[in-house]
């Protein structure tokens, strides 16, 4: 029950901001006003350092951020929604806003990943990181160390493929497959062993002509 959530049309604006290239913003965070209401708490262009300074500890944040992945090869944008559930946050309010959690999507729009913590601890550029990382597929960090470039490919080969089989198995069928064992309706099951499946040699002759003349006067 209670009344309808309203989310400030502000915070639209900031995700539109961080969401661009040319705009510096990359973060955009949001904050309950009273029990319904959501507005812009904050943005910046400092990075999740400036983020994570911003969250309160008895609040719920959700967020938007522009994180940078990839390799010396190839930097990619990457979008993440965050909720945090600050460590003192009160029960009500905890499951008030995850009921909020599909019109705040609305509102973010694409993203990458949606990131969950309720623990500062868990609130890191490190573990935010590992989650893009992980739901790309593949590891985007080909190496690099003092010795000069030294190629990864063959692990992301191998961590690729695991995630693509640990995704395949999500969706394998698990249960047995049962074929339908009964007479479909509206149709007569039929025996059809011991018909003859080819027409007998002498209705065969029948229909063959060796004159090299077609006697089409039969089918008339």
């Amino acid at each position: 029950g209670g009344m309808a959530l309203v989310i400030d049309g502000k915070c639209g604006e900031a995700v539109e901001d961080v969401r661009k290239d040319a705009t510096a913003s990359n973060w955009a965070a949001f904050k309950y006003e009273g029990k319904n209401k959501i507005v812009l708490g904050g943005k910046g262009s400092g990075g999740f350092a400036e983020f994570r300074d911003s969250l309160p500890d008895d609040q719920c944040t959700w967020a938007f951020l522009r994180m940078i992945a990839g390799d010396q090869e190839s930097k990619r944008a990457k979008f993440v929604m965050v909720q945090y559930n600050g460590p003192n946050l009160n029960g009500m309010a905890k499951s008030r806003a995850g009921a909020h959690k599909p019109d705040v999507e609305r509102v973010i729009g694409q993203h990458h990943v949606f990131y969950f913590a309720d623990d500062p601890e868990d609130m890191t550029e490190e573990l935010v990181m590992d989650k893009i990382k992980k739901s790309s597929g593949a590891n985007y960090d080909l190496g690099s160390n003092s010795k000069g470039y030294q190629t990864q490919a063959g692990d992301i080969k191998a961590s690729a493929k695991s995630a693509y089989l640990s995704k395949e198995k999500e969706t394998n069928i698990t249960k047995p497959v049962i074929f339908c064992e009964t007479a479909l309706p509206k149709s007569t099951p039929c025996d059809l062993s011991g018909r003859p499946t080819v027409a007998a040699p002498t209705d065969a002759r029948k229909n063959t002509d060796l004159k090299g003349k077609l006697d089409v006067e039969k089918w008339k």
